[in-house]
């Protein structure tokens, strides 16, 4: 489900590590608290006050309950004694999603994938923002960054887009700055690949890896900022984004450099794909071919941790179905082999909450692969472990619509949303749910205003239409929407009754709040 992929955490506390749990940045104890780092005992607000107070920059962790990188960002970072010592110099926060006011936040640091972790100075600017998916040792050293130079991260990239030549501080800083992580529109994307691209340039010349990720990461800004022209007929990609696909494909031919960079190629998608398929027959194999290679590679160092590991596995099994051709199957021992992986990592850990993100990676693995019977067993089979089994139900209920067991699907979704917990995560699986109704059961109207009534309610209460409840909220108009222009507008009727029920909410929201936006243009003038 987009959940298991647009969640990149983990939130695992190790069995045995775990001392008394702190206080929770809202007051409230949380059952898989990273325990090990002394959590600030306040809000986020009080925590920038205190900061400013003490001259020190906060380190806010912004994750979930549910999240399965979460819980291995907990447990293979969180618990090393380098970055907790570390964390001992700066005021760490931990923000749950569904903590009160906390997608506010997010909205204002955009923030919106679990897992992040941000250090800002005590004036909020952003020093550095990180993700999942790299080497683990590099979390300790990039605080050690954070603090040698405190300067905001827009900062650094504005000099270096204006010509100024980086300091290898910066540039390193430039470099392992998870921009993925940005809630950027598209329209800005061409402009972000143009400030990485210049950042390049900007970096000493010894840098290579530094120099590769940037590289990297522009190729990734470039290819999405042209998605709409790479998916018409007979596509060529722009001259600057033909020659990113060259340096790309310089730096996958450098295999040790390319395997250190490994957690910056894996989020090269479709876009880039299209664009180094358009680049001629000679061209896209030995891409596609270099890789791989690296992939498999990435997937056997130990640099990485396990979940990593198979989500490298997942990446080269997407290359290898976009690469291949428009009739081509994924070759059957590249599928066999990641089998076996996964196998062997779900047979060898047995602990649920260092189990989530295996299992989550896995999943990704067998859907690209069209393996769903197997993805069901093992979403299945997981529910019983979890701690938060609605996750998994509505995996499972993925799974099932795929496999043509639709009634399965939708109990599976009704189900999930009734057990999900937090308002941020009620909302999300609630959305989740009508979605699915709209598409299994378009016919079902009664239901559908059931149950997006039903959903909508768990917007009402403060500060609740920011950040991702907005992002879906957006969502689910365009989709309500579409399935009224399908039937010709004989569900006008239902729609009037949702945007009226968003109307009881809005009014409690004073005007001046940008939610009230977002809130009022639900389903207008539908």
């Amino acid at each position: 489900m987009d959940a298991r992929r647009f969640c990149l955490s983990l939130v695992l506390l190790l069995a045995g590590c775990a001392k008394s749990p702190p206080p929770h940045a809202q007051h409230a104890t949380h059952a898989n608290e990273p325990r090990d780092i002394a959590w600030f005992d306040g809000s986020l607000q009080g925590a920038f006050i205190v900061a400013k107070r003490e001259n020190r920059p906060v380190l806010l962790y912004w994750g979930a309950e549910w999240c399965p990188f979460c819980h291995t960002l907990k447990s293979k970072v969180f618990a090393r004694s380098d970055f907790i010592a570390k964390s001992h110099l700066f005021l760490p926060v931990y923000l749950d999603g569904d903590d009160d006011g906390a997608q506010k936040w997010g909205e204002q640091f955009g923030i919106q994938g679990y897992p992040t972790l941000i250090v800002l100075d005590p004036d909020r600017h952003e020093i550095i923002r990180l993700g999942a998916g790299r080497d683990v040792a590099q979390y300790a050293a990039l605080l050690d960054l954070a603090l040698a130079d405190v300067q905001p991260v827009d900062t650094v990239l504005q000099a270096a887009a204006g010509g100024g030549q980086l300091s290898a501080d910066e540039c390193r800083r430039l470099a392992y700055n998870s921009w993925e992580l940005d809630t950027l529109d598209q329209k800005d994307y061409g402009q972000r690949a143009d400030q990485l691209q210049e950042a390049v340039a900007q970096c000493p010349a010894n840098l290579l890896l530094e120099r590769a990720s940037l590289t990297i990461y522009a190729a990734y800004f470039a290819a999405n900022s042209e998605s709409d022209a790479l998916a018409a007929p007979n596509a060529a990609p722009s001259a600057r984004l033909a020659a990113l696909t060259d340096q790309v494909a310089g730096i996958l031919a450098q295999r040790s450099l390319a395997v250190s960079s490994a957690g910056a190629l894996q989020i090269l998608d479709d876009n880039f794909f299209k664009a180094v398929s358009t680049r001629g027959a000679k061209f896209a194999p030995a891409w596609r071919e270099s890789y791989v290679g690296t992939m498999e590679s990435a997937a056997n160092d130990a640099r990485y941790v396990e979940a990593d590991q198979l989500g490298f596995i997942d990446a080269k099994l997407r290359a290898l179905k976009a690469l291949g051709g428009p009739k081509s199957k994924l070759p059957a021992d590249a599928v066999a082999a990641a089998n076996m992986r996964i196998d062997a990592a779900l047979d060898a850990e047995q602990n649920p909450y260092v189990r989530s993100g295996l299992v989550n990676a896995a999943l990704n693995i067998l859907e690209d692969s069209g393996d769903y019977p197997k993805a069901y067993q093992i979403a299945k089979a997981e529910m019983a472990r979890s701690n938060t089994p609605y996750y998994y139900e509505a995996d499972l209920a993925e799974v099932a619509e795929k496999m043509g067991q639709k009634d399965e699907a939708v109990s599976l979704l009704d189900q999930a949303y009734r057990e999900s917990q937090g308002a941020a995560t009620r909302f999300q699986w609630g959305q989740i749910y009508v979605s699915g109704l709209l598409r299994m059961t378009p016919k079902d109207s009664s239901r559908i205003q059931q149950a997006g009534s039903a959903v909508l309610a768990e917007l009402d209460g403060p500060d609740r239409i920011y950040r991702r409840a907005r992002v879906r909220l957006e969502r689910l108009d365009r989709e309500l929407r579409a399935w009224n222009d399908a039937s010709k507008g004989q569900h006008g009727d239902v729609l009037q009754t949702l945007h009226a029920r968003m109307q009881e909410i809005c009014v409690k929201i004073p005007d001046a709040e940008p939610a009230r936006a977002s809130c009022d243009a639900f389903l207008k003038a539908a």
